[in-house]
Order: C-alpha cells, then structure tokens, then sequence
C-alpha cells in the first residue's frame, strides 16, 4: 500500500504497535513504515527527553528512510510530562500528519499514555487498529534484556551511555528522586549502594566484569518484571488487536 501526501477528508487510518519493553516495536514499525511510506509517532514519555537517549532507548531509533516523530524534546530540567499532556500531544501530531498522508504509524510502551489513548478511543476521529508484540519466553526475553543492558551501558566510543546520562542528572539534587524513578537508573543506584560506588563519578571508571555483569542483569530483571505487567496492561485495555510478528496487509487495505 502506497501512503498518500494529499490531503484527505477521509480520517486517517492509524496503526498502533503496541508491546512490552524490548520486544521490537521500533524495528516493527520501521518496516511497515518502509513499505507503506507511512511516518511513525513514537506514544513514549521517557523518549521526550533528549538527555536520556540512551536510557529510554530514543539513541538510534532514527531510522534511514523513515520520519519518525516524538511528542516533544524536552530534558529532566523541564519536568515529566504527564499522561495527559503527553495524550494530548500524541493526538495533535497524529491528526496533524493525518491530515497529510492516509496512514499512520504510533510505537509505544508507555503503560500510563496508551491507557489515557484507550480511554478516548471513543472520541477519536481515526480509523484504529492495534498490534500487540507479545513477550517471548522468560529466559529468552531476560537475556535480550540483557544484552541490550549491556550495550547501553557500555556503549562504544564516542557515544554517552546510561552511565553518562544518570552521572550528569546526579550533579543536580532536584532530579535525583527522578533518576531513582527509572528502571535502568533505579538498578544501577541499587549496584552503587551494594558496592559502595560514587554515582558522581561512576561512569569515569572502569569498573570490574562482576559488577558490570551485576548492573546488566539487574537491569534485565527491572525491564522483564515490567514488561510482564505490560502485556498484561495492553491485553486489558485493548480489545480489538493484531497480536503476533507478522501484519496483514489485507485487512490494512479493507480498513483503508
């Protein structure tokens, strides 16, 4: 299916892909967006925050060939944005590009953001459609959350790590009751108590296998647990859902 940068008068078709941390969201929207030409709005509260790239996953979302849009750029400085605003913002760019190509594309996870959706699903003007990722077994999933901690946390030159972002947010005490809110943080500042780590300084180090090992696997821990409670939050909350890896083209076009 060809997208369309007419205008149209028809409400514009938009396609939610919707999981659990981890599980593929953005490369599954990415490559519906390559073959429809759609653009992608990622539904995600941490990823308004540009001085958390790498925490909230924002760092290399961008994709070549895809017009991917957040609900703002914002840092810790200006506060969260809560799920209202953040409803309220998702909403506007999705009829904002809608009014400009037939198709649209939202990502996310955020439990607090795709409830408020939910709950206006009434009042929307769109044609919507929900795809559900589901979590893979616990082992398998555990060890790509892992594996993904890893990286995050030692990142490759030159690129800031998760390390870097919550030794910069420490410096002011006002967000440090933030950082202790998100998981990948919360996990990393329960390591720097266990191990009597300067959270200050703590990415200037080079610090032991064990302990980076401890840090990913905490991490990993954090993430599944959360991402078992939002499967069963977006299995709740969405009635009517594509749920599996694959997409059929054939209903987008029926819906279209």
């Amino acid at each position: 299916m060809a997208d369309s940068e007419t205008p149209s008068e028809a409400p514009p078709f938009v396609h939610l892909v919707a999981g659990p941390t981890g599980v593929g969201k953005s490369a599954a929207a990415t490559d519906l967006a390559r073959v429809t030409g759609a653009p992608v709005v990622v539904a995600d509260r941490l990823q308004c925050f540009t001085d958390l790239a790498t925490t909230s996953a924002r760092a290399g979302a961008a994709a070549p060939g895809v017009q991917r849009y957040w609900l703002g750029d914002r840092t810790v400085a200006d506060g969260d944005l809560c799920a209202t605003q953040a409803t309220d913002a998702l909403v506007a760019l999705v009829e904002e590009l809608g009014a400009r190509h037939r198709f649209v594309i939202v990502e996310g996870g955020s439990i607090s953001l795709l409830r408020e959706l939910s709950a206006r699903r009434a009042d929307l003007g769109w044609r919507l459609t929900v795809r559900l990722l589901p979590v893979p077994e616990r082992a398998e999933y555990v060890a790509a959350l892992t594996r993904r901690a890893r990286v995050m946390l030692a990142p490759p030159a030159p690129e800031r790590g998760l390390l870097d972002e919550l030794a910069a947010l420490w410096q002011d005490p006002r967000h440090r009751w933030f950082a202790a809110s998100v998981n990948g943080f919360e996990a990393v500042l329960e390591c720097c108590a266990k191990y009597s780590l300067n959270v200050e300084n703590l990415h200037e180090r080079d610090l032991p296998e064990h302990v980076l090992g401890r840090m990913a696997d905490l991490i990993a821990e954090r993430h599944a647990e959360h991402g078992f409670l939002q499967q069963q939050v977006f299995s709740e909350i969405f009635g009517t859902r594509i749920s599996g890896n694959a997409f059929d083209f054939g209903a987008l076009e029926r819906a279209a």
